[in-house]
């Protein structure tokens, strides 16, 4: 009896962590089926414990893969975005501007492909799921005069948020998309008395 009640227990268990990887990749390989006979019961235990083990190194395998692809794609996407970003704004003394639906991942991989393009201070915001994300990067030849912590301290609150960093490179959030085009304002005003 002992021994029956360990094995549905454990049946119990092992179906909780089907359902989570099942969660996870759809169309993974249905779990053997629990034989509830006192005889058979712990070898259904050790079976369906086998094939969990599978299915977890499958499901880690291809969550590894996505991630890679997600990844790939991230970097496509903000090398086409900077790309046209540093055309744009090759001859202007700062880069300020909002990259409609960015998240702060996407800000951050297209700040560190335009960084290299050109030495300006660059202030990228975007907004995602009703959140702002900010991204300030100056170069460090700069920072004597204008910081990107301190764009980041200065403009995050405007947007509902707060953020930090280095001199060089800061981030931030917020949760007021509507008050972007004033956050990007100040920034512009900011950089323009450093200039004049």
């Amino acid at each position: 009896d002992e021994v029956l009640k360990w094995a549905e227990h454990e049946a119990a268990r092992q179906q909780e962590k089907f359902e989570m990887l099942s969660r996870k990749k759809s169309g993974i390989t249905a779990l053997p089926n629990f034989a509830k006979s006192e005889g058979d019961a712990v070898q259904s235990i050790e079976a369906r414990a086998t094939h969990l083990k599978q299915l977890e190194t499958e499901v880690r395998d291809w969550e590894k893969h996505q991630a890679k692809a997600a990844e790939a794609e991230l970097r496509n996407q903000a090398a086409t975005i900077a790309n046209e970003l540093a055309a744009s704004h090759s001859k202007a003394s700062s880069c300020i501007t909002e990259v409609p639906d960015a998240d702060g991942a996407l800000l951050q991989a297209i700040a560190d492909v335009l960084k290299s393009r050109i030495r300006v201070p660059i202030l990228l915001a975007g907004t995602s799921n009703g959140r702002v994300d900010l991204v300030a990067v100056v170069p460090k030849a700069l920072t004597n005069t204008i910081r990107a912590n301190e764009i980041i301290q200065q403009i995050a609150p405007i947007v509902g948020g707060k953020g930090g960093g280095r001199p060089e490179s800061a981030r931030g959030a917020g949760n007021d998309p509507s008050r972007i085009r004033e956050a990007l304002a100040h920034v512009r005003a900011m950089v323009g008395a450093l200039e004049s």
